[in-house]
């Protein structure tokens, strides 16, 4: 069966004073973030709105262990094996406003919960695969980048939050909505189709197939926030965020490059059609129902002086529910063979996230910034490739600012590098060009910038 792909996506934070203080913040936030870190915060807001740009720029390197003739195997192609993600900045933008009520105070903001990009040149026919005298045929080209993932993620929820003595609580929701672009390479052994293609060379026993989805889904989320205020000093929090699963509809479009032998084609005429060099293509589409993690947060701040606050954040995020997916499929057919459904197998596990995060007022106009996070990856081994730059085990090292140009109007600034461990995934003995996983050798490092503006009255 041919394996096809549905990225989940990769988990973001947003909001330029949040990086600013390590990310993780569900006590100090003062902005419409809030009806994502903890809704609960709004209750004791001024009239806002906010805009912020989250700027992302990171650097992967995949060294090839697969033993796979096109990737490396026994005609390496790369420098060492190795290649470089091409995706470059990305840019995403976020916004929301707070309006103070009687009752409650309430608040709207679009942002994006889960994406990542990812692009990679990790592919080509091994040599000899077309092997043509014919002066009038033009060799296939394959496609440069193929493996690719584009997915954005857009969450729109409004929120409100409510006082109630030393507790603060709220409540912030509405749809998310995704698109959801993969691209890779998937392999056929032509011999599981026609039994005399186990005599075809070795170069010849791999098919690719290019393999490209591109979906649009939608579901529902939702937070929740409950703060209690020990004085002007303490403060504690609970908070969480849950969505339904995402309803996925996409379009699937393969294409199967076969090899080319003048040689063998002349003289066993039953395997022409095998050595042809021709593509076939299939055109089809899928429908699947994709998980969103659910994550529950806990959070307490410090304050001993009024320009000083120390804060710390944990947040355990439920992504087990990625466990496999199955996308049943429509009108796919490639090589005479109808496709009806596949199934992805994640097998991704629960993680924790820490963070640690200092406030500082430096009189009535500067604040400092600055925190430490550490986070995990769900990942294992088993089904861990290139599409998701998620190593695991990533620290980041936050620092920021912002500047009061006047009591209405904030500009703020911060930057994090992110960095992990390299991460060595080994071939096990039962490897083969079915198995969920690309073994080697992966490193990954980031830079994030944020800006943000706010206006207040």
């Amino acid at each position: 069966m041919i394996s096809v792909l549905i990225a989940s996506g990769f988990r973001l934070a947003f909001g330029t004073p949040s990086f600013g203080v390590g990310g993780v913040n569900y006590t100090l936030v003062g902005d419409w973030s809030a009806v994502f870190w903890n809704p609960s915060l709004l209750a004791d807001q001024r009239n806002s709105f906010s805009f912020d740009l989250f700027n992302f720029y990171g650097t992967s390197t995949y060294q090839m262990n697969t033993n796979i003739a096109g990737y490396d195997g026994a005609y390496p192609r790369l420098k060492d094996n190795l290649a470089y993600n091409q995706k470059g900045l990305i840019n995403i933008p976020s916004a929301g406003f707070t309006r103070y009520g009687d009752l409650f105070t309430w608040a709207f903001g679009i942002f994006v919960p889960f994406g990542m990009g990812t692009s990679w040149d990790l592919y080509d026919p091994p040599i000899n695969f077309y092997n043509s005298y014919d002066p009038n045929w033009k060799k296939p080209e394959y496609p440069k980048i193929d493996w690719e993932s584009d997915v954005k993620i857009v969450a729109t929820w409004f929120g409100f939050g409510k006082e109630f003595g030393m507790f603060r609580w709220g409540l912030a929701g509405g749809p998310v909505v995704g698109k959801i672009y993969v691209r890779r390479v998937t392999l056929q052994d032509p011999a599981e189709i026609n039994p005399s293609a186990a005599g075809l060379p070795i170069e010849y026993r791999l098919w690719p197939i290019d393999t490209r989805i591109e979906g649009r889904g939608y579901a529902l989320g939702g937070s929740f926030g409950l703060t209690a205020f020990f004085g002007e000093v303490f403060r504690f929090a609970i908070t969480g965020r849950a969505y339904t699963p995402m309803k996925v509809d996409g379009d699937i479009k393969l294409q199967l490059f076969t090899p080319r032998n003048d040689y063998i084609a002349e003289n066993a005429p039953e395997a022409a059609t095998l050595v042809s060099g021709y593509i076939f293509k299939g055109d089809g589409t899928g429908k699947t129902s994709l998980p969103l993690p659910p994550d529950l947060g806990i959070g307490f701040s410090v304050r001993p002086v009024k320009a000083f606050a120390l804060q710390f954040g944990f947040n355990y995020v439920f992504w087990r529910v990625l466990d496999k997916v199955v996308m049943n499929m429509e009108d796919l057919v490639i090589l005479y063979n109808q496709i009806s459904s596949d199934t992805l197998y994640f097998h991704w596990k629960d993680t924790y996230e820490v963070g640690v995060g200092v406030e500082l007022y430096l009189g009535e106009k500067f604040i400092f910034r600055t925190g430490l996070a550490y986070d995990q990856s769900p990942i294992p081994d088993s089904t861990f490739n290139p599409l998701i730059p998620d190593l695991g085990k990533r620290v980041g090292v936050a620092g920021g600012f912002g500047y009061n140009l006047s009591d209405y109007i904030t500009l703020n600034f911060a930057y994090t590098y992110t960095f992990a461990p390299d991460r060595e995934i080994k071939p096990g003995s039962s490897y083969s060009y079915k198995s969920h996983y690309l073994p080697g050798k992966y490193t990954f490092n980031a830079h994030i910038v944020n800006f943000g503006i706010v206006y207040r009255w």
